[in-house]
């Protein structure tokens, strides 16, 4: 009989939130989604229904009582139905599996439903018996579910191999993955699992000890600069290494089909959600096991575009999916999903992207020019090198609700006024609002004076003295500032004629202290809130709002469109 069959699709129905689904299968799969779209119920319905499937062999009955699941996501298996409960002989769930055996395309069905007696699960398989087999053999796990990637304990005692493949199906894979190292010793596939780290981190190295006579707990070492490098023992690895070690492992031992992973992102820093990409990318160049997994990262989606195949689900269903679907990861970069089902009820009229990554500045000048922030959306696209993703995000909104009207915020970063009227074309030709500050940055705004005099409760005048010896103390710093910011506006708008380019030297002139709008606001402003008390012998919040807070780009937006 053949292993690890590839799955080519398939359907699920009535499980959890999932209405019905229809997936078609590739080495590594992402689900994305919305909260509550169904990423979670797809993985548990899958092994909950193959769960039931080998129960169901290895009793040879098509009835059973609950507690012969190795895995079940509910104290009580009759309300993971979707809509109403499980009932005898009616309200079903189904998985349908299909696969490619001898150049034929086959199934393998398995219904779920209650059976008659009080607590019987009821489980019916149908469909081409190879298939059917593969699914529930006993000798290997057909799928492993993984409810998110945690740590491992400080220490495991031995279990023999059947409690460890109880654990690992019922979805407690972290408990035992000392176990887990240790069998995989025993049946001599070690180097299988080394070389297989080994794509991830170079000089991974591990050893694995435990006398069965003498030891109660497994002893795990690792380095990662080989086997003569520093050595630590397995719990003080880091989070990257653990991740990477539990998923090659279980695909090691177990050889799954179907490796069914859990948000497994959660809590992991970006830079180990790259380390988390390659693990999976590995499986799936060097191993016959599929994985599916679901993700709110977009670091995570960024990672697996254009490699993966991505399905996008809303509501229990399938939007889309495919390969490289259009736009996604822009959406799963400005958090937009969850945001579109507003949009396409009307509950927005304003859609913001801007350049910064923290959104509470533009916030309070939005507000302080006559925006209600109930209406708006706010997402950042990441600096203006990006802005093509905002245009094209734009884009997307106009074609879902075309009457939003979408702003698109860019800091002047000390452009000439012809050079903001070229980007500004470019934002108006993507059918948007162009908002270039005034100001260097956002922050600009907050360094004005009459806002200031009016917090400080000082003169302008005061506040003009003020500003003006600061700049002049990190004149060479707002210098470099301003000559580094000319260098990115060269490269990015005068790529292919930099001749064109004004001369740095010329714009910036010889002034001491550099005129207020040649000087950097994000700099001016960590500068303003360190001297302040010193200053004045108070403190206050200078990005606060007040009645003399303008930003009168915006509220020029705002009366134009909503006359």
């Amino acid at each position: 009989m053949p292993t690890n069959i590839q799955i080519k699709s398939l359907q699920l129905t009535k499980f959890k939130r999932v209405d019905i689904v229809d997936i078609d299968l590739g080495a590594t799969n992402v689900l994305v989604g919305g909260n509550n779209s169904g990423k979670s119920s797809v993985l548990q319905g899958i092994h909950f229904s193959v769960c039931a499937a080998v129960a169901s062999r290895l009793i040879e009955r098509n009835t059973f009582a609950q507690s012969a699941l190795l895995y079940c996501p509910a104290h009580e298996f009759v309300t993971l139905r979707h809509g109403s409960e499980y009932l005898n002989q009616s309200n079903f769930s189904h998985l349908t599996l299909k696969a490619e055996i001898g150049g034929n395309e086959v199934e393998s069905k398995i219904k779920i439903y209650r059976g008659r007696n009080e607590g019987n699960i009821g489980c019916t398989r149908t469909g081409n018996a190879i298939l059917g087999a593969a699914v529930t053999t006993s000798s290997s796990l057909f799928s492993i579910y993984v409810p998110g990637l945690a740590g491992i304990p400080r220490q495991e005692e031995y279990r023999t191999e059947s409690v460890i493949r109880r654990g690992i199906a019922g979805g407690d894979a972290n408990l035992y993955l000392r176990n887990v190292l240790f069998l995989i010793s025993k049946k001599k596939r070690l180097t299988q699992l080394v070389e297989l780290m080994q794509s991830v981190f170079p000089r991974f190295w591990l050893s694995v000890s435990f006398n069965e006579r003498e030891d109660v707990y497994i002893s795990v070492t690792v380095s990662l600069t080989g086997p003569y490098g520093s050595k630590w023992p397995l719990e003080l690895s880091g989070t990257g290494v653990l991740q990477a070690l539990q998923i090659f492992s279980y695909v090691t031992l177990f050889e799954p089909s179907l490796l069914l992973l859990d948000e497994p992102d959660a809590h992991l820093h970006p830079d180990n959600q790259g380390l988390l990409a390659s693990t999976v990318l590995t499986i799936s160049l060097q191993t016959k096991t599929q994985v599916i997994l679901s993700t709110h990262s977009r670091h995570l989606v960024e990672a697996l575009y254009d490699e993966a195949n991505f399905i996008w689900l809303k509501e229990g269903r399938v939007i889309d999916q495919g390969i490289g679907l259009d736009r996604l990861p822009l959406l799963l970069d400005l958090g937009a999903l969850d945001t579109f089902d507003k949009l396409r009820g009307g509950e927005i009229n304003w859609v913001v992207l801007t350049e910064d990554s923290k959104l509470a500045l533009v916030k309070t000048l939005l507000e302080s020019s006559g925006f209600d922030l109930n209406t708006v959306a706010i997402y950042s696209y990441k600096t203006s090198t990006n802005i093509q993703s905002a245009l094209a995000l734009c884009g997307f909104i106009k074609d879902v609700v075309p009457m939003t009207h979408v702003i698109i915020h860019r800091d002047r970063d000390f452009m000439t006024d012809q050079e903001v009227k070229l980007v500004q074309k470019n934002i108006i030709e993507a059918d948007a609002i162009p908002f270039i500050t005034l100001h260097s940055d956002l922050e600009g705004y907050f360094l004005d004076l009459a806002h200031l005099a009016m917090l400080l409760d000082k003169d302008e005048t005061e506040i003009k003295e003020w500003l003006d010896q600061l700049a002049a103390s990190i004149h060479n710093k707002l210098q470099h500032s301003y000559t580094r910011k000319r260098d990115q506006i060269k490269q990015s708008l005068y790529r292919k004629n930099p001749d064109e380019c004004p001369e740095t030297i010329d714009l910036i002139g010889d002034d001491i202290p550099l005129d207020p709008s040649k000087r950097l606001g994000k700099t001016m402003l960590k500068l303003v809130r360190s001297s302040m008390n010193g200053m004045f012998g108070k403190n206050v919040n200078p990005m606060a709002p007040s009645d003399a807070l303008k930003c009168i780009e915006l509220q020029q937006i705002f009366e134009e469109y909503t006359e």
